[in-house]
């Protein structure tokens, strides 16, 4: 096993771990004395007892007041990443550091931007596993205009494809709650998954289950005829597929279907966008003239997937000043991690 297949099955085993149990947030990690280390997390009314500790931390007592839980814990070798909470990005300091980031790389980016051939298009379909590429456009370009995968799970290349050609099927049948996904449902005939508008409240209640779904049925079918006539317009339309790592080994293959099947439901002035991390870009023939692939030095962990702080942003400032708009969007959404 190599070294990314581990690194993939232990952040596998985090994020199941967060979402798992109550909805518990890790808000402190102090040391005491030597690898005694004392744990702050943000908990909800449930059940605070299945807090969410690394595989690293061997726990030696909790207590809570209100809701705030404390956890005594012995840590076994180095921290890792995930143990440490990232700081918000509305904390002075962290506003200072980006701000510097910021000033340091805009000349890079105006630099580059002189040598790169701006492509401009009309409609961004984003597919995929893409809430980093949504959350990166939307930095970017200041807003982020809603197609119907946007509201859809993280599929992987296998999953896209077969979601395309029941397209018309989606959301359409029987719903049911998604395993460990809050206010999250699950279309049963393809396994697709779709954001609710609800989610539990605070006491874990939660709204009439079938004006939930009703509601998400009327969404996915205005979100399938948006779908259809950005993809089938005449002006021209980018769409845009980060692969996971699991998928580049046979990328080149995942693509030209994925362009051959939006092709097939109609797409007209069409091209496709490719994404990966640099180090899998090998697996990619050297020509490749029917999309577009451009890299990124690494990716947002998917348990902090919205952040400015982690993963390669020069790399997606770059593909978005290649890739641009060509009409500027009012924004009047807020966003959770704008709040």
């Amino acid at each position: 096993m190599d070294d990314r297949t581990k690194r993939e099955e232990t952040e596998k085993k985090a994020w199941d771990t967060l979402v798992s149990g109550a909805e518990c947030f890790r808000k402190g990690n102090i040391r005491i004395f030597g690898n005694i280390r004392l744990l702050r997390f943000k908990t909800g009314i449930g059940d605070w007892t299945e807090l969410p500790l690394h595989p690293s931390e061997t726990l030696l007592k909790t207590f809570r007041m209100r809701r705030t839980a404390w956890a005594l814990v012995r840590q076994n070798g180095e921290l890792d990443e995930r143990q440490v909470p990232i700081a918000s990005d509305r904390d002075v300091f962290v506003r200072l550091k980006l701000a510097l980031k910021r000033a340091v790389q805009a000349p890079a980016l105006f630099a580059a931007g002189l040598f790169t051939r701006r492509r401009r298009y009309s409609h961004f379909l984003l597919l995929g596993w893409n809430c980093e590429v949504a959350y990166r456009y939307l930095r970017a370009n200041g807003f982020l205009d809603s197609t119907f995968f946007a509201w859809a799970g993280g599929l992987d290349c296998e999953g896209m494809l077969n979601a395309l050609r029941h397209f018309d099927e989606l959301f359409t049948g029987e719903l049911a709650f998604a395993p460990g996904g809050h206010g999250i449902f699950q279309d049963l005939a393809t396994g697709v998954r779709m954001h609710s508008h609800w989610a539990p409240s605070a006491d874990g209640t939660l709204p009439d289950i079938e004006e939930m779904k009703s509601e998400l049925r009327s969404r996915a079918a205005h979100l399938r005829e948006k779908f259809y006539r950005q993809l089938r317009d005449d002006e021209p339309t980018l769409a845009v597929m980060k692969l996971k790592p699991a998928d580049c080994p046979k990328g080149d293959f995942h693509a030209r279907r994925l362009l051959a099947q939006l092709r097939e439901m109609g797409g007209r002035n069409l091209q496709l966008l490719i994404i990966c991390q640099r180090a899998d870009a090998v697996h990619f023939p050297a020509e490749h003239p029917d999309y577009f692939l451009r890299t990124v030095s690494r990716y947002n962990p998917d348990w902090q997937v919205v952040t400015e702080q982690l993963g390669d942003r020069f790399g997606w400032m770059r593909i978005w000043r290649e890739f641009v708009p060509m009409h500027v969007l009012k924004q009047n959404k807020k966003y959770k991690f704008d709040r």
